[in-house]
């Protein structure tokens, strides 16, 4: 049975609410059942008992209030977030609405995105569109922690550390960088350079994606801050290196693509299921023009930390392995870069088919003389070779090994199919032989790879990305249901500003321009771009009727015009970068559910929804695929959605992605009222549903307050219309230390979890970490450091009778140890001496004991 939720007369909480333990868990995503109907209070988490006490008597007094006092609400449209903030000095010639009025979550987009104008409504539509698939790959991970983009809206088995999947990390970093809020990519990078996020499941070009990424954002210091890490990340590819070729090899599934050329070439006649899946051990072009770039990156944080030797180092090395894919992998016969399978291979004879991981090194400038690029035009351009309507195709139409289509049910084949993945790369390379001036490609024929690609994210009519497309069908060849929808494993965004519009980002104040626009164009708008921290807008306007802003090219910063000309390549003077205050943090955000804190209850949820999906950090608004909380079916008329703090929290809003399927034939809406209770009693109530945005977030801010939870208790419109909620969020300030709570790390072991001990007093309700053994590990995020030598003193309890020691990794390098000597259940401290990078640190401390119960209060940093 369902049990009824806050109202105006019922008390605020029930006592079944005590006692609860929450254990970790390992980082990687739970698969949730979607079994069971309404959620009773007091499954998962709880106030104190004192606090309970507490709760009843106020909620009493404020329920009474309630029905005589109109209290007042504050309700700002606009998250707490900087991404929702008006923008200074933009400019307005274009339609803001019109292009995004389908679409959920406007305010995220109408402040970060870019508009354009072009004569082409195809790329055009799929272009706004494409934005909507970042926004609904963006996840909060955890306080500290912050973002990161996952590859699938639902997680994977596969992903490693909170869903992290490094395939295609660097089109996602390429993609991201184009949006007015920074952090976004700021958070991303630093998991995979400092935080747990694996760089070794796939091949990858992180470092070349945030080294180019800082040419956008301008901000320089960040950039050359990763540095060590960035060197510790290229290292761990050295197992995969071969001396004697001057390569480096890894199987074609761990280059992103499964089903490829050297798989079928190992096993010809289909014995070896894994084999031909897989592939053997081969060195690709794809694999080293990312190490190339990655190498090239690593130099110039080098040289913007002023550290020649690693410039020079690094610079080297990628010269080095530039010059050994010129001798080993290009094929004067097939004028290619070629694969090359390593088992039984000592003469390194090539493959003879010409693979779309051929075109991948020319994004990355090499080979962009007219003696490589050339052949590559040709290629792209052939319709034996890789140009098909929905391509281009990943293998030679004319390979014998090329299929058209999937033989079987199995997703993904990379022997044929047309994948985004390897479109965006090819996009990149075509526009960079473009810009050398070596060969005969033209803009026309860059354009109509575009549009090509933009025909290709088509469904029912309406722009779509999944995983891969059939080269001669208007179908995609792999598009799961509730796993490949809107898949975020390409480009799309960045090849129109930065191929079409020739958005070139440069180091220092220098905005330099290049279109490749079809010789036929009249006119062309990129308007309010994100670049160093200004408003960027470029005008196109042949006869100056169409803006009004004059003939010829415009270009705005900040909403001042700095250009007037000829439409060619142009590169202007623009003031210094400026660079964003810090972000705030959501303190409300569960990256894994269940055993770790925050903790989510709600007194009805739909058995196919799940009140957890309310503060994991996801957040989009579509029915399929789903991620929310919803009381669709409960009987009541309210139904409360609270979220319980490990520790109090000092808050002053609360943040609510509403959800709403109404105007798709669904009965879930915006609620009649919304009432927001913390430990005080009732925090605000909004009494007027007519201000809520619908699928897009609301704020609802009071005066601040100390609680250890937010219950959120929505009224139902109707009996034939429920309430539901896809994110909830509490925006505060960072902390800026020296003190880090242990109960806000995050927690993995079996048996490691928040436990309440009335001898602390570090946190109001003895919220402690307890439970450490041989297999715990307390990570903490978002340290902040100037860089050097740094001081750690951890407050802990050992009541056993042997010293602990617990190792203390700082950005996944272990660098000490804490030595945890006994204490007789008194909290005492322990200190050792760490070096912290400049920024934000990951600071995790690994291990415990399986007979003496520590626990764990405090981590100061000096």
């Amino acid at each position: 049975m369902a049990q009824r939720s806050y109202d105006t007369v019922a008390p605020l909480v029930s006592a079944d609410l005590k006692n609860i333990k929450f254990k970790g868990r390992d980082n990687s995503l739970p698969q949730h059942s979607s079994k069971g109907v309404s959620v009773k209070r007091g499954q998962y988490g709880q106030p104190s008992a004192a606090d309970n006490l507490l709760l009843k008597v106020v909620a009493l007094i404020s329920a009474i209030g309630v029905l005589w006092v109109l209290i007042y609400t504050v309700v700002d449209q606009t998250p707490s977030r900087p991404e929702h903030q008006d923008i200074e000095g933009g400019t307005s010639f274009l339609d803001h609405e019109a292009p995004i009025s389908t679409f959920a979550g406007k305010t995220f987009l109408r402040h970060n995105i870019p508009y354009i104008d072009i004569p082409d409504s195809l790329v055009q539509d799929v272009y706004y569109y494409r934005w909507t698939t970042i926004q609904r790959n963006l996840r909060y991970i955890k306080a500290g922690t912050g973002y990161m983009c996952t590859e699938f809206v639902q997680p994977v088995g596969y992903a490693k550390a909170f869903g992290s999947i490094d395939a295609a990390a660097g089109h996602q970093i390429d993609e991201s960088k184009w949006l007015r809020d920074t952090f976004y990519g700021d958070d991303y990078i630093q998991l995979y350079t400092r935080g747990p996020a694996d760089a070794l499941q796939y091949t990858q070009w992180i470092l070349d994606a945030a080294s180019r990424r800082a040419m956008v954002t301008g901000d320089s210091h960040f950039f050359a801050t990763q540095l060590d890490d960035m060197e510790r990340l290229w290292h761990q590819w050295d197992q995969v290196y071969d001396d004697a070729a001057g390569l480096y090899y890894y199987q074609p599934v761990w280059d992103a693509q499964e089903l490829s050329l050297p798989g079928f070439i190992a096993d010809p006649n289909g014995t070896d299921w894994t084999l031909r899946k897989d592939g053997p051990d081969t060195f690709r072009p794809s694999h080293n023009a990312y190490m190339v770039a990655n190498a090239r990156a690593i130099a110039r944080a080098a040289n913007l930390a002023r550290d020649g030797f690693r410039e020079v180092q690094f610079s080297k090395l990628a010269d080095k392995l530039e010059a050994a894919m010129y001798k080993r992998m290009w094929a004067p016969k097939q004028q290619f870069f070629m694969d090359i399978i390593r088992p039984n291979n000592p003469n390194l004879t090539r493959l003879t088919g010409r693979e779309q991981v051929g075109l991948f090194p020319y994004r990355f400038g090499i080979g962009l003389n007219k003696s490589y690029a050339q052949p590559a035009v040709d290629a792209m351009f052939d319709p034996e070779g890789f140009l098909s309507p929905y391509g281009p195709t990943t293998l030679e139409i004319r390979d014998p090994w090329f299929f058209p289509t999937r033989p079987d049910d199995y997703c993904c084949y990379w022997n044929g199919m047309s994948w985004p993945y390897s479109t965006g790369h090819t996009l990149k390379s075509l526009a960079a032989i473009y810009h050398s001036g070596t060969t005969n490609v033209t803009a026309e024929q860059y354009f109509q790879y575009l549009q090509m690609y933009a025909r290709t994210q088509q469904k029912d009519g309406q722009p779509y990305v999944a995983e891969s497309h059939y080269p001669f069908i208007d179908g995609w060849s792999a598009d799961g249901w509730n796993h490949s929808e809107h898949y975020d494993h390409s480009t799309n965004n960045d090849d129109v500003i930065t191929g079409l519009f020739g958005i070139m980002p440069q180091q220092g104040d220098i905005l330099k321009i290049s279109p490749i626009i079809p010789s036929n164009w009249t006119y062309f708008a990129l308007e309010n771009l994100p670049y160093h921290g200004h408003s960027v807008t470029l005008l196109y306007d042949k006869h100056g009727s169409r803006y009004k802003a004059g003939r010829g090219l415009t270009i705005f910063v900040d909403g001042k015009k700095v250009y007037n000309g000829a439409n060619k390549p142009v590169s202007i003077h623009i003031p210094p970068s400026i660079l964003p205050a810090d972000a705030l943090i959501n303190i409300a955000a569960n990256p894994t559910g269940p055993g770790q804190y925050p903790a989510a209850e709600a007194t009805y949820t739909n058995s196919g929804d799940y009140q957890y999906k309310a503060i994991d950090g996801v957040l989009f608004y579509d029915s399929i695929p789903d991620n929310r909380w919803t009381n669709y079916g409960s009987p009541n008329l309210n139904d409360t959605l609270t979220i319980t703090f490990a520790r109090p929290r000092n808050i002053s809003s609360v943040t609510l992605a509403l959800f709403s399927d109404v105007a798709r034939g669904g009965g879930v809406d915006v609620p009649a009222r919304i009432e927001i209770y913390g430990s005080s009693g009732l925090l605000v109530a909004l009494n007027d549903s007519s201000s809520l945005l619908l699928n897009d977030r609301n704020e609802l801010s009071f005066d601040p307050v100390e609680t250890q939870f937010v219950a959120v208790n929505l009224y139902r419109k109707s009996s034939k219309l429920w309430v539901g909620i896809c994110e909830l969020e509490v925006w505060t300030p960072p902390v800026y230390g020296p003190i880090y709570h242990a109960v806000d790390a995050y927690l993995t072991g079996e048996e490691t979890s928040v436990v309440f001990d009335n001898s602390s007093s570090a946190t109001a309700n003895g919220a402690v970490v307890g439970g450490l053994g041989s297999d715990s590990n307390v990570a903490f995020s978002g340290i902040l450091s100037n860089g050097g030598q740094t001081t750690l003193s951890l407050s802990y309890s050992n009541p056993g009778n042997a010293t602990i020691e617990l190792s203390v990794e700082v950005n996944q390098a272990p660098q000490t140890t804490l030595s945890l000597l006994p204490s007789r259940k008194k909290y005492v401290k322990a200190t050792t001496n760490v070096t912290l990078a400049s920024g934000k640190n990951y600071v995790s401390l690994r291990g415990g004991s399986d007979d003496a119960d520590v626990k764990l209060e405090t981590l100061n940093v000096y």
